[in-house]
């Protein structure tokens, strides 16, 4: 449990720790009265605090009432349930929710470069321990602060208040809960783990406020009530009843009427078609570049919010192991899917550029536009721009970055074709579409 020796002793308790050998330092050097019994009451403060911590003990069954979704920087509050299951009555007690294990996985260490890390000295480049921290850093999800409760008897149940910050987005698995136990004095304080159901929250990416979006891109209907490039995604709506005719579907039978007539009919639609559009995120970044691509999907957030797709379907496509596409609007999913997808979204560090390619190729045919965002550049990525754009693709392209010199200086003679979005600017960038 990170910090968990941090949180034995309080603030007072390190107060105490660093008076009680000054006053003993004090007390050897000038041997005066005052200065000894402060030494003794300190010394005795310090011994009754250990053994009533190291009495204490609970037993504690929580449950808690989660919404489903909450958003990065904004301060969820909510209710959690506790039971007092040991005998004698339970005082004096706290509740804090700790974060996930932020440890890295052996692929991320090992595959990750902390920013700086060539300045360090050989000795840090050896055992690169300062790179674990930097990623530990990156990987907590959330802040939170121990909550005080009420007293409670044997079997009674009472609830309190909770609150945490998320700090990044994800599916976060909360099932660290620890009830904090201090002495009287406030020196010390035993940590002890509860009795608790792992429960899980869904953390949406920042958003931003997209200005008015115009996509372009050409309409071209295929006959036979199905679209080929930039109307996709056909719907029927009902216009009347007519007399069946071979081929029709028999789910479109209407019943009632031909009990009354004595002949088949059925209900006939006419087809409607309306636009869809693409969302391609960058997912092959270095970790060292983590900020970047957290800003891509808060831009990809973005946009998915910004697209009306109560009158179109918009395409998410990506690398996750493997290239992958999540499709929303009329008909098909909501919005908030692709946002729950975008909130666990993670790098990919093995990408499969020839799957992706062939997949965006072959929905080419079928959108009106697509938005492209970019958190680093390459040349399978510049190929595979340049196919897009030989297949006919309207394109609205994204670079995301820390530095708009540099990142021209990346693209070349690409630039001129893309947004540049430095990190610092992500607002104003999209804001001014």
């Amino acid at each position: 449990m990170q910090n968990s020796a941090r949180k034995r002793v309080t603030p007072i308790g390190y107060l105490v720790l660093l008076a009680f050998p000054c006053a003993s330092s004090f007390a050897v050097v000038y041997a005066r009265a005052s200065l000894i019994q402060m030494m003794s009451v300190f010394g005795a403060v310090l011994v009754i605090a250990f053994f009533i911590t190291w009495l204490r003990n609970s037993r504690i069954r929580i449950s808690r009432d989660l919404p489903r979704l909450a958003s990065v920087g904004e301060d969820l509050v909510y209710t959690v349930h506790y039971e007092n299951l040991r005998s004698g009555k339970l005082a004096n007690f706290l509740l804090e929710e700790l974060p996930p294990d932020p440890s890295p996985s052996k692929e991320l260490f090992l595959g990750s470069t902390e920013p700086g890390e060539e300045q360090r000295n050989a000795f840090d480049r050896t055992f690169i321990a300062y790179r674990w921290m930097w990623l530990v850093k990156q990987r907590i999800f959330f802040d939170s602060k121990a909550t005080v409760c009420d007293s409670v008897r044997k079997g009674e149940s009472k609830h309190c208040l909770m609150q945490i910050t998320p700090k990044r987005r994800g599916v976060i698995k909360l099932s660290n809960m620890r009830a904090l136990l201090p002495d009287p004095f406030g020196v010390f304080q035993r940590i002890q783990q509860v009795e608790q159901s792992t429960d899980h929250l869904i953390v949406l990416p920042k958003r931003y406020r997209v200005g008015d979006l115009h996509l372009s891109g050409s309409s071209r209907n295929q006959i036979g009530g199905e679209a080929l490039s930039s109307i996709s995604g056909h719907a029927g709506e009902f216009v009347g009843l007519r007399e069946y005719r071979p081929g029709d579907p028999l789910r479109h039978i209407h019943w009632p009427s031909w009990g009354k007539s004595g002949k088949p009919i059925v209900k006939e639609y006419e087809d409607v078609f309306f636009p869809r559009y693409g969302l391609f995120l960058d997912t092959v970044v270095s970790a060292e570049k983590a900020n970047l691509f957290e800003e891509g999907v808060s831009m990809a957030a973005s946009f998915a919010c910004a697209v009306d797709t109560r009158e179109c379907l918009l395409d998410l496509i990506f690398m996750q192991q493997g290239a992958k596409v999540l499709t929303v609007g009329r008909g098909v999913a909501k919005v908030e899917n692709m946002l729950e997808t975008l909130a666990g979204v993670e790098i990919d560090l093995k990408p499969h550029w020839r799957e992706l390619e062939k997949m965006i190729l072959q929905h080419t045919e079928n959108l009106t536009a697509c938005i492209a965002i970019f958190c680093d550049w390459s040349e399978d990525r510049l190929k595979m721009v340049q196919k897009w754009e030989a297949a006919g693709l309207s394109l609205l392209l994204f670079y995301v970055c820390d530095d708009e010199k540099l990142a021209r200086e990346q693209l070349k003679g690409m630039a001129k074709r893309f947004k540049i979005a430095p990190v610092d600017k992500i607002q104003q960038v999209l804001y001014s579409l």
